[in-house]
């Protein structure tokens, strides 16, 4: 692959037990089969220290998702993908293809169904999208 090209970020979100994993490996294999070189990211990390908070909260060791809240639980899926931010970006710099099995989508997709107005999601969405 040309590495003088910036590489492309592709995200696949999708639902536990959706085929987002199949898709993933076949979309990465393809890409590879074409000559293209792939790094690959799993959000959450659970490999690394990053994940922490998220594990925590998983487990519900911070309390129920309602004590929790979407704000803060947010800020723990935030904390993990930063860790990887700098690796992402310097693979896109290298021109990579970059595969992410889940990202900011997610959280929106999660966290986003506990507004009960539209208005409150909204508000959410665009601070997540901006954090």
């Amino acid at each position: 692959m040309d590495t003088t090209t910036r590489g492309k970020f592709i995200v696949i979100e999708g639902t536990d037990g959706s085929g987002k994993g199949t898709q993933f490996k076949l979309l990465k294999k393809r890409l590879e089969a074409d000559g293209y070189d792939v790094e690959v990211f799993d959000f959450p990390q659970y490999d690394q220290p990053s994940s922490h908070f998220v594990k925590e909260y998983l487990n519900g060791n911070y309390g129920t998702v309602d004590e929790v809240g979407p704000y803060t639980a947010s800020l723990f899926f935030a904390l993990d993908r930063y860790e990887a931010g700098k690796k992402i970006q310097d693979a896109l710099d290298a021109g990579k293809i970059v595969l992410s099995n889940r990202f900011t989508g997610s959280n929106m997709a999660h966290q986003g169904t506990k507004f009960n107005h539209v208005e409150e999601r909204r508000g959410y969405f665009i601070w997540l999208a901006n954090l």
